[in-house]
């Protein structure tokens, strides 16, 4: 067989996507790495799919707003790779005052509360000092800003592994005060019941977005409720289901 058809029945691997965090407060510097000689990577920050018409990688770029960069590499002599994307952030505000009413289980208890505020991501090694693991306990933590915020957005950065036992979030409520006024409800988000959870890979990018009601406040207080027990099918069935955080974002 001719060494060109040979090579085009193989499919090129994705670039990788390389950010020093998802998570920033001006901008994100990004690098697009893929090394063939021959080869053109095209990406996007748009929304749309990578196709020949986007532009071209050459050098790393930056963007200074939240946006999704999605990549792919092409070879006149392979297939074209899948396209590989990745989530970015942009902050608003980082919190001046922590404090974690709900106490992490001594197994990972990362840095406490600073690691759901440090800009971030966890890694797949959960013992990386940026994760929080909760074992079926709802986990709280009130936050104090010096001036007054009507932040529109909480993101909130969990994990999904149900072959370790960690289930995303069953749901996260919001509340905020300014002052000495009493905690009023501001934000409420649920997760879908019956969403399929078997055979599905571990997600370690498991975003959960709470819109706010834009009311100015000073404190906030962040109520991320767990799965609860293993559902039935489950090796674990009955027991509590882990909750893994790793950063908290105000937009």
């Amino acid at each position: 067989m001719p060494a060109l058809l040979w090579s085009q029945r193989y499919q090129l691997t994705a670039p990788r996507i390389v950010v020093d965090s998802v998570f920033f407060r001006q901008k994100a510097d990004v690098q697009l790495e893929f090394d063939l000689d021959g080869a053109t990577v095209f990406y996007t920050t748009d929304g749309k799919l990578p196709a020949k018409d986007a532009p071209v990688y050459k050098k790393p770029f930056t963007v200074d707003s939240s946006t999704v960069v999605r990549a792919k590499s092409e070879h006149p002599d392979f297939l074209p790779s899948r396209f590989v994307e990745k989530q970015l952030f942009q902050v608003s505000a980082v919190p001046d005052s922590i404090h974690l009413l709900t106490m992490p289980d001594t197994t990972y208890p990362g840095k406490l509360g600073s690691s759901l505020f440090d800009l971030q991501k966890g890694s797949r090694d959960l013992s990386d000092g940026r994760w929080l693991g909760f074992k079926g306990d709802t986990a709280v933590v009130e936050v104090q800003f010096k001036q007054v915020v009507a932040h529109k957005l909480v993101l909130v950065s969990s994990l999904f592994d149900p072959g370790a036992w960690i289930f995303s979030p069953a749901g996260i409520e919001v509340y905020g005060k300014s002052g000495d006024k009493d905690w009023t409800p501001i934000g409420r988000w649920n997760a879908r019941t019956g969403t399929p959870w078997k055979d599905q890979p571990a997600k370690y990018d498991d975003y959960q977005r709470v819109v706010l009601r834009r009311v100015k406040v000073d404190r906030l207080r962040i109520v991320v409720v767990p799965y609860g027990p293993l559902p039935e099918g489950h090796p674990g069935a009955g027991k509590p289901a882990w909750l893994f955080l790793d950063e908290i974002v105000f937009q």
